[in-house]
């Protein structure tokens, strides 16, 4: 029975994120990028099927409940999305961000836990101070909303590693590849990194 719920998760967090890639193609339909935007990648569904197959077998693997690997399940199909929005137009969606965080913090407060609304609100904060600085061009506010989410979901310590980690990773993928001063997609990092850490840190 546990080889087969595990097996079921897999396949079910592939198809969410299989789904959020449909999702995002409908969303980004029309949109033209930003001249001044990132370039535009084309990402084929098929990297994130298997990397939220990867994170379904390892949740439940770990043994996470029913309701959470729900919650998680509905957490991929965003994070997909965002990341493919951000990769074809440039773009986060609210329903992609905003959706999720407001799921995510009903959720904790349905359990008389603020943790989720506090963690999301020390996160957006600086994501915010810098979106308004740079007037939405070195830090766009759907970057400020999904970094919301992720604080939500894992916590303002752990996610201030992890987007720090990634910020690196991005500035050094970014000089190698399209130089420091070409905008990047940076939704793609953060989703990734929400990814991550919600796997590390409930299996380890």
């Amino acid at each position: 029975m546990t080889a087969f719920i595990v097996l079921l998760a897999a396949l079910s967090f592939g198809a969410a994120a299989w789904a959020g890639t449909h999702v995002a193609d409908v969303l980004c339909r029309g949109r033209v990028p930003y001249e001044d935007g990132p370039a535009v990648v084309n990402v084929g569904r098929v990297p994130f099927a298997v990397l939220g197959a990867c994170v379904g077998f390892a949740l439940a693997l770990h043994g996470e409940s029913p309701v959470h690997l729900a919650l998680l399940l509905v957490v991929t199909l965003a994070l997909a999305g965002c990341a493919a929005a951000d990769f074809a137009c440039g773009a986060l969606p609210d329903v992609l961000t905003l959706g999720p965080l407001a799921l995510v913090v009903a959720l904790g407060a349905a359990a008389r836990d603020w943790a989720p609304a506090f963690d999301a609100a020390c996160i957006a904060l600086p994501f915010a101070l810098a979106a308004f600085a740079s007037r939405g061009c070195g830090m766009g506010w759907g970057d400020v909303k999904l970094a919301a989410l992720g604080g939500a979901l894992i916590g303002a310590a752990d996610a201030t590693l992890a987007y720090g980690l990634v910020a690196a990773a991005a500035y050094l993928i970014a000089r190698r590849t399209a130089g420091v001063r070409r905008p990047i997609a940076f939704g793609p990092y953060l989703a990734a990194s929400i990814a991550a850490t919600l796997t590390l840190v409930r299996t380890i």
